[in-house]
């Protein structure tokens, strides 16, 4: 005769289906972000980063980090590699694995709390995710460096509740800056667990010992890398420094929106309120007697603010497409980091979350094309377009090359500038080398063109009439600024030395 299920297996399978069927939902809910929004647009950065995933997949490693600079990486063009040898696209393996890796830290975070501390927890973690706004999932399935430090800091996690572990010592400040050196918006995530671990340990001699060989490995390797540009401080080209301001401070106090607005659960329009609920978050763990964890509560609204004193956090727009809510995008997940330390019992709260996930997730979907629309239209940065019109481009591009055995394509100055020079050769094989000489992010390649000879070359330039200018110089017909010369006998920096562009220093 068959038992009945005894009230805790009950309940237990009750948050597991739960657990389950949220774990489904966000899935869904971003594989649908994916086919509206990840796989239709591109933009410069993302071009560039195409490039980077061929150039891995065809076994081509030529510098650390994303290329031309001394910070981010191509982690993600790195990690798409199976997917692309798989015979999916570029343009979409990339946004597949940014996804992935942006989904990472909070299915980890739950699934150690479902396992370590509460099931119902776990479940409210995962439905208070889905209240995020669209924008939020939009940043986030974009492959542009802005989601891998933070999916790699979120490992730290695995060694929650282990405080007296000294391999969680080591580890926790290694990942910590190892996702530092991935990305610095890590930091926001990082400082918080190893905030943790220090309050528990403070008085372990262990602690300092293994935390700290942690350190010494993490900057060692963090070092190797920076220490290539150092070496080749040519291959830096799109830098920046560093600078700290309580004038930017103040700035960014009075206009707290603009960075969290996108970051915040349910309170879209106020994400100032993503850095007070901290507080009451501090205050519930203190009653529950988790003072280490409330203390570290409390500091994190005061170290998010202070973050707004430095330079390059101001660096953005209200766009989605290069937000200033990209240095901000670990905040979310430090609010569900500190939510997790909650044991909840009462499955109401479990029912209540999820009834609202499915509410704020179906405004997500109704409301999609309009905010989409409404971001096209704003100020990027950045070139923005259609994947749909880069391959149309490209193709055209491509067309004309085969028909008049173009060898080297010259981007001189075009608005589309990183989709010819690296989209293109990234998407279609066979491609004609590309150069951008002004601002060519490939230091290599300039280094290959000092003394390379083309017989047949085609510059691009919507502002100067390479025809009127040098009689050796065509322009082809039916075309706006694509300028053909053949026959040429100089060496590729020589040539365009004699058209005066511009080459940036490369040596």
């Amino acid at each position: 005769m068959n038992q009945e299920m005894s009230p805790n297996k009950q309940d237990s399978k009750i948050e597991l289906l739960s657990f389950i069927a949220v774990s489904l939902l966000v899935l869904s809910y971003r594989i649908w972000i994916l086919q509206i929004f990840g796989f239709v647009y591109t933009d410069s950065d993302q071009s560039i980063m195409w490039l980077g995933a061929k150039n891995y997949a065809n076994g081509l490693f030529h510098e650390p980090r994303f290329y031309g600079q001394a910070y981010n990486t191509m982690l993600e063009a790195f990690l798409s590699v199976p997917l692309i040898k798989l015979g999916i696209p570029i343009f979409k393996s990339l946004p597949i694995i940014t996804t992935i890796l942006a989904l990472l830290p909070i299915f980890i975070l739950s699934i150690v709390t479902y396992l370590r501390n509460s099931k119902i927890t776990s479940v409210i973690i995962l439905s208070i995710f889905l209240t995020l706004p669209i924008e939020y999932s939009f940043i986030t399935s974009m492959p542009r460096g802005f989601v891998t430090g933070i999916a790699f800091s979120s490992f730290s996690f695995l060694f929650l509740y282990k405080y007296d572990s000294k391999y969680a010592f080591f580890f926790v400040f290694f990942i910590a800056v190892l996702a530092y050196s991935i990305n610095a918006n890590s930091i926001i995530l990082s400082i918080p667990i190893c905030c943790i671990f220090f309050f528990k340990n403070y008085l372990n001699k262990y602690y300092y010992i293994y935390s700290i060989l942690g350190l010494i490995l993490g900057f060692s390797i963090h070092y190797i890398i920076d220490t290539f540009y150092i070496i080749h401080p040519y291959y830096n080209l799109h830098s920046y420094q560093t600078k700290f301001s309580f004038d930017l401070l103040k700035i960014g106090v009075s206009h707290l929106d603009i960075y969290f607005n996108y970051i915040v659960p349910i309170f879209w329009k106020n994400g100032w309120l993503i850095i007070v609920s901290f507080i009451p978050l501090a205050i519930t763990l203190y009653k529950k007697n988790k003072y280490e964890i409330s203390i570290v509560s409390f500091i994190i609204p005061f170290m998010i603010l202070g973050t707004l004193l430095i330079t390059k956090v101001h660096d953005g727009s209200d766009s989605v497409f290069f937000s200033y809510a990209r240095m901000y995008l670990a905040v979310p997940i430090v609010l569900l980091l500190m939510l997790s330390f909650l044991t909840i019992n009462n499955r109401k709260w479990m029912y209540f979350t999820l009834i609202v996930s499915v509410i704020f997730t179906s405004i997500n979907l109704t409301t999609s094309k309009q905010v989409i629309d409404f971001n096209l239209k704003k100020n990027h940065v950045i070139t923005i377009l259609k994947n749909e019109l880069a391959f149309k481009e490209c193709s055209k591009l491509f067309t004309i090359s085969k028909k008049e055995n173009i060898e080297l394509i010259v981007i001189s100055n075009h608005w589309l500038y990183d989709v010819y020079n690296y989209g293109c050769p990234a998407c279609i094989e066979q491609f004609p080398n590309t150069l951008r000489p002004s601002y060519e992010r490939r230091t290599w390649r300039l280094i290959e063109e000092e003394n390379r000879i083309y017989s047949t070359i085609l510059v691009i330039d919507l502002n100067r009439k390479f025809d009127n200018e040098f009689n050796f110089v065509t322009k082809l017909n039916d075309t706006q600024g694509y300028y053909l010369i053949k026959n040429n006998q100089l060496s590729t920096i020589l040539l365009l030395n004699k058209l005066s562009i511009d080459v940036r220093k490369f040596k």
